[in-house]
C-alpha cells in the first residue's frame, strides 16, 4: 500500500502545450472575462476597486491571478510574491515563475524577501504572519485598500480540524473567513478570500483543463507539518471511512460554528479599543492606534461565557496576537472579582486591569521614538529652529525654544510658541493640542526636555502642586509611557505638560497683556 505522503519532487506542474502568459492553444481564457465579475460580486468587491493580490505560485494564487488577467474590463490588479528562503532553489524557482508569469500577463508584481530561522517552533505560524505582515506594508504603501488570497473550500475545512485538535474555543474555530481586516493593522485595509466556495480538486482542474502551469511545493507534502498530516493521511482515511457524504458533514458542521459565532459575534460586536485620551501627549500620530481604552464596564456586563469570547476577540484585534488559554483565564478571573492587576501578554504586550477601565499598552519597542528627521530645507513655520541645549535621562536632547520659535522632538513631533497681543474677545484655547498662558515676565528663550525624578506640577485648577510622576499616573498614563511626554519650562517652571494640561500659576486672568502659545504638532 502507498505511503499517506509522496516525496518525490514535483514542484512544477505542467499542462498540455503552454503558451507565453500562461494561456493555451486550446481555451486560454476564454470564457474567463465574466467568472471575476461573479467572484467579485459575492466577494463584495466593487468592478473598479484597485487590488493588490498575494502570488505564492501555487494553484489557488495562480487560479486567481489568471482570472483576473482575463477579466474584462481589465482590473487594476498588483501582485505580491513572499519569498521566506526556506527551500534554497526552489524558492528562487518560485520566484522566477511568478516574474515570468505576471510580465507574460501584464500584471505589476513586486516581491517581497524575509529572514526565516527553519528551526524552533511554529514554523507555519511564523512564515504566516511574516507573510501577512509584507502584503499588509504592501498595502499602505501603495494605497491598496483589498487583499485578495487564494485560500479554497479544502483550506478552510484543514483550518476547522487543526483547531478542533489543538483545543481553540469555539470563536478560535472559525476557519478562513471570506473576508476580515487583519489587526493591528490600518482599519481600511480588508483580505478577502475569493476561492472558498472551490474545492482543491476543482481549482486544479480548472487550471489542467486550460493548459495552464503553477508551481508545487515541496514542503505541501513534509509530514512535519500538521496541515499536511491532515491533508495527506488523516482526510484521506476519513473519506474511506465516511465517504465523501462524511467530508460534506464536517463541512457543514463548520458552517454550523460559523453561524453561531456570528450570533455572538452580533452581542458582543459594540464592544472595541478606544483611542487612549493620554496618546496625544506620549506619541506621533503613526503610533496613536495602537493598543487603546475600554470601559470595564461595559465588558462585566456581559454573560460569563460572552465575556471569555469578547475578551478573546478584543485581545487578538489589539495584538495581532492570540492569547494563550492561560492568560485569558486569568484576565476573566481578575475581572470577576473586581481586582486591578496587570498582566503580560504574547509579543510584549501588556493589559492593565483598572477600577473603571482596561488598558491595552503595546511592547516598549513600538512605543520608542524614530530616528531624528532632518531638518526641511524651507521652514516648516515662520520661527527660527531649536538649539540643543544638552542632555537629560537616556541622553535624549534637551531642546531650547524661542520665542517666537519651534522644536523638532525626536519622534518628529513638533512644539511652537509664539507670542500675541491680548484679545478679550478670543477664548483662550484647551484643548491639549494647544494652550495659552500668561505671558508677562517671561525670557526670550524656553526649555524643552523630558520627564525626570523630582519634578512637580500645579495643573490648571489644581488646589496644589503634586509629583509629576502622581499626576500622570492620576490621568491614566501608563509607567511605560510617561517618559515620551514633552515638557516645556520656563526656567524651573513647568509650563505646559504637552498634550495634557497647562500650569495653573500662568493662567490667562482680567490683567494679562500678552498671551503665551504653545501649540504640540504631529
Amino acid at each position: 500500500m502507498p505511503s499517506a505522503f509522496d516525496p518525490r519532487p514535483e514542484t512544477l506542474h505542467f499542462a498540455p502545450e503552454p503558451r507565453p502568459g500562461g494561456g493555451t492553444t486550446r481555451e486560454g481564457g476564454a470564457g474567463w472575462e465574466l467568472r471575476w465579475s461573479q467572484w467579485a460580486r459575492a466577494s463584495g468587491i466593487d468592478s473598479d476597486e484597485r487590488l493588490l493580490l498575494a502570488l505564492s505560485g501555487g494553484a489557488d494564487s495562480v487560479l486567481l491571478l489568471q482570472v483576473l488577467a482575463a477579466a474584462r474590463p481589465r482590473v487594476r490588479l498588483h501582485a505580491v510574491h513572499v519569498d521566506h528562503g526556506l527551500r534554497g532553489a526552489e524558492s528562487d524557482d518560485d520566484v522566477r515563475f511568478c516574474e515570468q508569469l505576471c510580465a507574460g500577463l501584464g500584471v505589476d508584481l513586486t516581491v517581497r524577501r524575509v529572514e526565516l530561522s527553519p528551526r524552533g517552533p511554529s514554523l507555519e505560524s511564523r512564515a504566516r504572519s511574516e507573510r501577512y505582515r509584507c502584503l499588509l506594508e504592501e498595502a499602505e504603501r501603495t494605497g491598496h485598500r483589498t487583499v485578495l488570497t487564494g485560500h479554497h473550500s479544502d483550506d478552510a475545512l484543514e483550518t476547522l480540524i487543526m483547531r478542533w485538535v489543538r483545543g481553540s474555543s469555539l470563536a478560535g474555530m472559525r476557519g478562513p473567513r471570506p473576508e476580515w481586516r487583519p489587526q493591528p493593522a490600518p482599519s481600511t485595509v480588508r483580505v478577502v478570500r475569493p476561492l472558498l466556495a472551490l474545492r482543491r480538486e476543482e481549482v486544479r482542474r480548472l487550471l489542467t483543463d486550460r493548459g495552464l502551469r503553477w508551481r508545487e511545493d515541496r514542503s505541501n507534502r513534509d509530514p512535519l507539518f500538521t496541515r499536511n498530516r491532515l491533508r495527506h493521511g488523516f482526510l484521506p482515511v476519513l473519506e474511506r471511512i465516511a465517504g465523501s457524504e462524511g467530508i460534506e458533514n464536517l463541512r457543514a458542521f463548520g458552517r454550523a460554528v460559523e453561524s453561531l459565532e456570528e450570533e455572538f459575534a452580533r452581542a458582543t460586536a459594540h464592544l472595541v479599543w478606544n483611542r487612549a485620551p493620554y496618546v496625544r501627549a506620549t506619541r506621533n500620530a503613526s503610533r496613536r492606534s495602537l493598543g487603546g481604552v475600554m470601559e470595564r464596564r461595559s465588558l462585566m456586563e456581559l454573560p460569563t461565557p460572552l465575556r471569555r469570547r469578547a475578551l478573546w476577540r478584543l485581545l487578538l484585534e489589539g495584538t495581532g496576537l492570540a492569547p494563550t488559554e492561560r492568560q485569558l483565564a486569568e484576565a476573566l478571573a481578575q475581572l470577576s472579582r473586581g481586582r486591578t492587576a496587570r498582566q503580560g501578554l504574547a509579543g510584549g504586550w501588556h493589559l492593565l486591569l483598572r477600577s473603571r477601565e482596561l488598558h491595552l499598552v503595546p511592547p516598549p519597542e513600538a512605543l520608542t521614538p524614530l530616528p531624528k528627521r532632518s531638518e526641511p530645507a524651507a521652514p516648516w513655520l515662520p520661527f527660527p529652529p531649536a538649539a540643543r541645549t544638552g542632555r537629560g535621562l537616556e541622553g535624549r536632547l534637551q531642546l531650547s525654544l524661542e520665542l517666537p520659535g519651534i522644536v523638532t522632538l525626536d519622534d518628529g513631533r513638533r512644539i511652537s510658541a509664539e507670542v500675541l497681543p491680548l484679545d478679550p474677545d478670543t477664548p483662550v484655547p484647551r484643548d491639549g493640542w494647544t494652550v495659552e498662558l500668561d505671558a508677562g515676565e517671561l525670557g526670550s528663550r524656553l526649555a524643552v526636555r523630558w520627564p525626570e525624578p523630582g519634578d512637580r506640577f500645579r495643573a490648571l485648577g489644581a488646589p496644589g502642586a503634586k509629583s509629576l510622576s502622581r499626576y500622570l499616573a492620576d490621568r491614566g498614563v501608563p509607567r511605560e509611557e510617561r517618559g515620551n511626554i514633552p515638557l516645556v519650562f520656563s526656567g524651573e517652571e513647568l509650563l505646559w505638560v504637552c498634550g495634557l494640561q497647562p500650569c495653573e500659576r500662568r493662567r490667562v486672568a482680567p490683567s494679562t497683556r500678552e498671551r503665551l502659545r504653545l501649540s504640540l504638532h504631529g
